[in-house]
C-alpha cells in the first residue's frame, strides 16, 4: 500500500514538472522577427526545475501547487500586454509589474508550501520573472 502511495506521489510530482515546463517556456516558444519558432534550449528551465526539486512536495501539495503555479504562470505572462496597452517605458513597467505579480505569487502559494518550501518557490518566482524578461526581449 505505501509503495503505490509513494509511486502515485511520483507521478503526480512528474506531472506538476511536466505542466511547470510547459507554462514556464510558454514565451519562449513563439516565433522570431522572421516567422520561425526558436531552437534554442531555455537556459531557466534547469534552475526552474532545480527550484521545485528542492521543494519536496507532499503528495496533498500537488495539486494546489499546479493550481497556484498556473495562476503565477497566467498572471506572469500578461504583463507584456497589460503594460503595452498603456504605453511608457515598457521594460520598467513590466519589471515593476512582474515585481507585483511575484509578491501575489508568493502570497498565494503560503497558503499551500512550509516556509522552507516557500524560500524555493520565491526563488523559483525570481528566476521565472528573469526569465520572461529575457524572453520578452527586455533585459
Amino acid at each position: 500500500m505505501h509503495t503505490t502511495t509513494l509511486t502515485r506521489g511520483v507521478i503526480r510530482l512528474i506531472a506538476v514538472l511536466v505542466a511547470a515546463l510547459t507554462l514556464g517556456s510558454s514565451v519562449a516558444a513563439v516565433p522570431d522577427s522572421f516567422g520561425l519558432k526558436s531552437q534554442q534550449e531555455d537556459p531557466y528551465e534547469k534552475r526552474i526545475l532545480q527550484q521545485i526539486e528542492k521543494m519536496v512536495l507532499t503528495a496533498k501539495q500537488v495539486a494546489p501547487f499546479r493550481e497556484q503555479m498556473r495562476g503565477y504562470f497566467k498572471m506572469r505572462n500578461g504583463a507584456t500586454r497589460r503594460i503595452s496597452r498603456q504605453g511608457g517605458d515598457v521594460d520598467v513597467r513590466v519589471r515593476r509589474d512582474l515585481n507585483r505579480c511575484a509578491r501575489q505569487a508568493v502570497k498565494a502559494m503560503s497558503k499551500v508550501l512550509t516556509p522552507g518550501q516557500l524560500a524555493h518557490y520565491q526563488k523559483l518566482v525570481e528566476i521565472g520573472n528573469e526569465q520572461y524578461m529575457m524572453n520578452a526581449g527586455l533585459l
